[in-house]
């Protein structure tokens, strides 16, 4: 889930998106917080709601949620690092063993998630557009995506998924996925 306000995120309207989202399951969640030229990452093995009551979301104008139940991965929380790239994943992706096997990019994690921003980072150093990134993942990828990919130094959100589950919406001027 996420919200990206021209202010600041309304509190209110972010404790909805993260409840609807905790119906997921509460084993781990996680963050991406912006406030102006930074941004903060969090990570952790409880409810997306107890980790809000812990961040100070005020000034964020930009905030991303992840709520998941464990399904492989264990010991990997999203959202999912790799150089200037920040991922969070629905879903699972079933071939992703074999798809690192033709990267350059190498994998960190066990999380299934991890080949998504191996697969972007590989198309981004070779010159590709972030416009090809989505279709070139979910043409590779087998399993189920939807996705939000950030990307802070070209201050670009990537949205995409292959099963319909991924809605957007404006509110008062604000953007929701």
């Amino acid at each position: 889930f996420g919200i990206v306000s021209d202010t600041e995120v309304d509190k209110k309207e972010l404790k909805i998106l993260a409840q609807l989202a905790q119906q997921r399951g509460k084993d781990s969640s996680g963050l991406i917080q912006f406030s102006y030229e930074s941004y903060s990452v969090y990570r952790s093995d409880y409810s997306v709601l107890d980790l809000l009551k812990e961040v100070n979301t005020d000034s964020s104008r930009l905030l991303l949620g992840h709520s998941r139940l464990i399904t492989n991965g264990h010991s990997d929380n999203q959202p999912v690092l790799k150089e200037d790239i920040m991922l969070l994943h629905n879903g699972i992706i079933v071939n992703d063993d074999d798809l690192w096997m033709d990267l350059k990019s190498k994998r960190e994690q066990n999380i299934d998630s991890e080949i998504i921003t191996g697969i972007a980072l590989d198309l981004i150093t070779e010159g590709e557009s972030l416009e090809f990134i989505a279709e070139s993942i979910l043409s590779k990828c087998r399993g189920v995506a939807s996705c939000a990919m950030v990307f802070p130094k070209k201050g670009k959100l990537l949205l995409f998924s292959n099963n319909g589950s991924l809605y957007t919406g404006i509110k008062n001027g604000n953007f929701y996925f």
